[in-house]
């Protein structure tokens, strides 16, 4: 018991004896003349997760979004500062911030973005015009995500082709367009993998009321994170998209953390072996904006098809071709307008035609019982 009690106090000798001395007071049992865990020297096992009146909480805002008020809600505010108001000083266990830069100069400049088309002209049409087509929709238009309500800006994108090509879900015999993005400023994302894994701080002490506190935020993140990454059916996508959504709107406006988006686990593709499952990110309205995304007009000429001339065959060989930027009119730039944070890598476009899906399962086998005819099994 002393060596487990040294490993969480991380005290004196004499300190950890006196710990030791009072509990062991305090499991005896003057009745029975036993002590509680025995004679012998107790064992341990750690436990992982602390029962938190925050998942109460958790409830109790739910409920509130779905029956009382989703805007201006004063419940949902002090919850979600009670949960995310210290975020920007949480540490992961490999000692790393939960709040992770990307853009210039970082290990992650780029993201990939994949979209759907059922058929030839819809995708050609969208690449007449790619930077607006490819990227995140326009204010107002887009339907609802994830971690955005419908009509607010958002780019979903992520860290790979594959991960990419997988979120989307395309039907077999449609077309899917993957295009690169370059991020062009420095950006700060709250990485949810990290967030799941932080840890309490090292001059925490276990007689610190506030400790306790401390633990049971930490281990309801972890619930919370587990969450918000879980798959969601589409046809209760509108019921609990709304929550993540609020979470979403609080963090894009966080007091005290400039927080552009959010890193999450990708639920579409699962690991194979050594091999990463893939990273979904989502940039928040203000950092949504790709660099041409809203010039009028086309800004490329495209061909799909090439003919042999003087003869009917043709081939599929998509080509395109971009147009001398046009000055942008005074008019259309009144207004707030978010810097652009994005920039389409011109070749890097890839049309993808979705052949099969492939599709992996858990399999449980039914069993079957036999019964008579008075219903006896």
């Amino acid at each position: 018991m002393e060596t487990t009690l040294q490993q969480l106090v991380q005290s004196s000798d004499e300190v950890i004896k006196d710990i030791a001395e009072a509990l062991q007071f305090m499991w005896y049992d003057r009745d029975s003349g036993e002590y509680q865990y025995g004679d012998d020297e107790p064992w341990f096992v750690l436990k992982s997760r602390m029962e938190s009146p925050l998942s109460q909480g958790w409830t109790l805002m739910e409920n509130s979004l779905r029956s009382e008020a989703r805007y201006l809600n004063p419940k949902v505010a002090q919850f979600m500062e009670s949960i995310f108001g210290g975020i920007a000083d949480d540490i992961a266990e490999n000692g790393s911030s939960v709040l992770v830069d990307v853009g210039p100069e970082t290990h992650s400049e780029t993201l990939y973005r994949a979209r759907v088309f059922q058929s030839e002209k819809s995708m050609g049409e969208a690449l007449r015009h790619p930077e607006r087509f490819l990227g995140a929709p326009a204010a107002g238009v887009g339907a609802g995500g994830r971690m955005n309500a419908a009509g607010q800006p958002a780019f979903y994108g992520a860290t790979d082709v594959q991960t990419a090509l997988a979120e989307v879900r395309p039907p077999v015999g449609s077309w899917v367009v993957v295009a690169q993005f370059s991020i062009t400023r420095a950006l700060k994302l709250l990485d949810l993998k990290r967030l799941s894994q932080i840890t309490l701080s090292k001059n925490a002490s276990l007689f610190d009321p506030g400790t306790k506190a401390a633990a049971e935020r930490r281990d309801f993140l972890r619930l919370l994170c587990e969450k918000i990454v879980a798959p969601v059916m589409p046809e209760s996508q509108e019921r609990n998209y709304l929550i993540t959504q609020v979470v979403a709107d609080y963090l894009s406006v966080h007091p005290r953390a400039s927080i552009d988006g959010i890193i999450y686990p990708s639920v579409q593709r699962s690991s194979e072996g050594n091999s990463s499952s893939g990273e979904n990110i989502v940039l928040f309205h203000k950092a949504a904006t790709a660099t041409h995304a809203d010039r009028e007009g086309a800004t490329a000429d495209v061909d799909l098809w090439e003919y042999e001339e003087g003869e009917p065959n043709r081939y599929f060989r998509p080509r395109i071709m971009y147009l001398p930027d046009k000055p942008q009119d005074w008019l259309w730039s009144l207004g707030y307008q978010p810097k652009p944070a994005l920039q389409l890598v011109r070749d890097s476009l890839q049309i993808h035609r979705v052949q099969c899906i492939d599709i992996r399962t858990d399999v449980t086998p039914l069993e079957v019982e036999s019964v008579d005819l008075w219903g006896k099994r």
